[in-house]
């Protein structure tokens, strides 16, 4: 990993593999942070793939990932998984708090997808993960960032949307991140209700 994050986000990342191995209150375990937010984006995902030429992808907390082990449909057309859909052969998923997918990166890939990750990341850490994701590509970062609380919660009360921010607010975190890339192409939707999306950059 580039940069090293804080204690906070250590001991969260525990609490993470707690979800994902035991579930919560409110899902098991198998459909604890699943993966399934990546549905609403399977279209302007594969534009984008499209429109940069891109061949490579890394989701970057993908949760389970579930679509890339299972059929798909969309228009009627049915997919092995949503890799075949985007036409993308090369791909890696990560995330640390699911022991398959615990492997950070070791190398760039045209792409990297983030998706209802970045709200759940501690505060100190928000602009560092950020950073993080347009390190590892090439060609373009999508993001997807929700706006608002979630309904889990850690075991201490708090929300597990840690980083909540407007769309104008996470505007500016983000164009002061980009400067550092000029060569990679930003694509950040903020969620600021289920299914409600505004495109900030």
């Amino acid at each position: 990993m580039k940069n090293k994050f804080s204690k906070n986000y250590d001991d969260l990342l525990e609490i993470y593999k707690n979800f994902h191995q035991e579930g919560t209150k409110w899902e098991n375990a198998k459909e604890t942070f699943d993966g399934r937010s990546l549905k609403f984006f399977f279209n302007p995902i594969k534009q984008i793939i499209s429109t940069n030429k891109s061949q490579s992808l890394i989701d970057f907390g993908c949760g389970k990932g579930k679509f890339y082990f299972e059929k798909i449909k969309i228009q009627e057309i049915e997919y092995n998984n949503i890799a075949e859909f985007w036409n993308i052969n090369d791909y890696y998923l990560y995330d640390p708090g699911v022991e398959k997918f615990k492997i950070y990166p070791k190398d760039k890939k045209d792409g990297v997808i983030c998706v209802d990750v970045v709200e759940h990341i501690t505060p100190e850490d928000v602009e560092i993960f950020i950073a993080n994701l347009f390190d590892l590509a090439n060609k373009f970062v999508f993001v997807v960032i929700a706006c608002y609380p979630a309904t889990k919660t850690f075991p201490d009360g708090r929300n597990v949307h840690l980083s909540i921010k407007t769309p104008n607010e996470w505007r500016m975190v983000i164009s002061k991140i980009i400067k550092k890339y000029p060569d990679i192409s930003p694509f950040t939707i903020c969620a600021k209700g289920r299914q409600v999306f505004e495109t900030i950059s």
